[in-house]
């Protein structure tokens, strides 16, 4: 079956803090940058708008928000890779539910320092395990 895929970036300010060697570091600010690539079958037309202004809705609640006081991140360490790897999951599922699957999620919190996953499928079981 072939596919349509498109391509967004999101930008949301976020502070953290995070704990390396026991020790819990300061807490500082970031605007992660947020890059998806989402597949719709390719007899099935969607305007770009409504998928970001859905994808907009998801995340706005994280918007100038402290990681560390939301969960899972009031458990789960928030470095780049468990937050990365908890918006992945969590975007797979909402985006399946309108039938868009998302295939890669990159996120970074500078332009240097940029994360990806991919590869999983909504209709699978499956969770992640944060480090």
């Amino acid at each position: 079956m072939l596919h349509r895929q498109y391509k967004y970036k999101f930008y949301l300010n976020m502070n953290h803090s995070v704990e390396i060697e026991g020790q819990q570091g300061a807490v500082h600010s970031h605007t992660w940058e947020i890059t998806m690539r989402i597949a719709v079958e390719q007899s099935v037309f969607v305007r770009f708008s409504d998928i970001e202004e859905y994808i907009d809705s998801l995340l706005g609640k994280y918007q100038d928000k402290y990681l560390n006081s939301m969960e899972p991140f009031n458990v789960i360490n928030p470095i780049l890779e468990n937050v990365c790897d908890y918006f992945f999951e969590y975007m797979t599922k909402e985006l399946w539910k309108k039938g868009w699957l998302l295939m890669v999620m990159e996120m970074s919190e500078t332009p240097s320092r940029i994360y990806q996953v991919s590869g999983f499928s909504p209709q699978e079981d499956y969770t992640f395990t944060f480090v």
